[in-house]
């Protein structure tokens, strides 16, 4: 999700320690941490807090379980509620059609994120809201997948910034005219700017069958879930974007990996160059948890050993707050690389690629010597 800065408009206004203090401990409430409710806050703050990190339906399990003196967001938590479950049903019914889809192509797929990872992580569909379905191809099926979305009658979004979603971010977006779920079609998991998995063929050997409705959903392993989740909060804090939402996933993630997996995932980390990733993000859980969660979760040394816990967590939730001591991206990402030269310097070169060639686009865009689509937005 990209924001746009007004989207931070209303909370911009206040100072959020104490929502972002209340919403903390009732995350902590969703992993079974014993914590109490701190009431002297803004509630209409909170919420908005909540819904820019992906987590408002955290908040309560149901509206009624809301303190009284929280009473007045209840209906906005109640309309989340609704149209997360009519959009993640949407989203369900259009995984398990990608799904058969790709078998009977035999186009090799896993699927990620979205209701099927929130029924895997917290038992039902409906945690978070989502408009789309992502799954990730190995880089010479997209032809193929991207053929097979069209017959099924889905067609490019933003097909004038197409070569530089598909070059340079890794992912095409498909959608029926006719509306519904946006199908992120990846053959990478992350954008110019951070370090990439080196091997996206060992995601796909990995993946694991998920029954649903009569299918076999492949969805990606344990382990790469957890780096998937990594991978998210990274791209969160180099775009300042807030992200509780990837966080939770990691800790849940974790949470739920067995001895051999848990085993198994520093070593993965490593194979896919994503240690440094894992382990800033893993802090990141540390951060946001601070003082509730019964164990720690760092894997590793934090890459960026400059943030303690209360700037990493400011930085991760509340980003938009005025007065943050922003790491420069190209600190974030010597250190993400494991500040080895060679690997920072092309994933630079990625990123300054990325960047001129959509300025370029764009450019061209506005000189009208390309046509954008009618009816598709920028």
């Amino acid at each position: 999700m990209t924001f746009a800065s007004q989207q931070f408009a209303t909370v911009r206004q206040h100072d959020c320690r104490a929502e972002t203090e209340a919403l903390r401990a009732a995350l902590a409430r969703v992993f079974g941490d014993g914590t109490g409710r701190p009431t002297d806050l803004k509630p209409q703050v909170l919420f908005e807090i909540a819904r820019l990190n992906k987590v408002g339906l955290f908040l309560a399990p149901r509206p009624t379980d809301l303190p009284p003196a929280w009473a007045a967001i209840a209906p906005r938590i109640e309309t989340m509620r609704l149209q997360s479950a009519a959009r993640n049903g949407h989203s369900l019914r259009a995984s398990v059609e990608i799904a058969r889809l790709m078998r009977l192509a035999g186009i090799a797929h896993v699927q990620f994120k979205g209701p099927l990872q929130q029924i895997a992580l917290y038992g039902g569909p409906c945690w978070k809201p989502t408009g789309d379905v992502d799954l990730l191809v190995a880089e010479a099926d997209l032809a193929a997948a991207g053929a097979v979305l069209r017959g099924a009658g889905y067609e490019p979004v933003e097909a004038e910034l197409a070569g530089w979603w598909t070059v340079h971010l890794g992912e095409q977006h498909f959608r029926r005219p006719e509306g519904g779920p946006v199908i992120d079609l990846h053959h990478r998991l992350q954008q110019p700017g951070a370090p990439r998995p080196r091997r996206t063929g060992d995601i796909l050997a990995r993946a694991t069958p998920m029954p649903f409705e009569d299918e076999a959903i492949p969805v990606i392993a344990p382990p790469d879930r957890c780096l998937v989740a990594a991978i998210g909060v990274v791209k969160a804090l180099v775009a300042h974007e807030p992200c509780a939402g990837h966080l939770c996933d990691l800790r849940a993630s974790l949470d739920r990996l067995t001895r051999e997996e848990a085993d198994a995932l520093r070593e993965i980390a490593a194979e896919q160059g994503l240690s440094e990733t894992l382990a800033l993000a893993s802090h990141g859980v540390d951060a946001l948890f601070e003082g509730f969660a019964p164990r720690p979760y760092a894997l590793g040394p934090n890459p960026l050993p400059g943030l303690d816990a209360t700037q990493l967590r400011r930085l991760l939730v509340t980003p938009w707050e005025a007065g943050l001591d922003w790491p420069r991206r190209s600190r974030i990402l010597w250190a993400l690389s494991g500040r080895r030269p060679l690997r920072f310097l092309r994933e630079a070169a990625a990123a300054k690629s990325s960047e001129l060639y959509r300025h370029w686009l764009e450019a061209l865009l506005r000189l009208g010597l390309i046509a954008r689509p009618q009816g598709k937005a920028a």
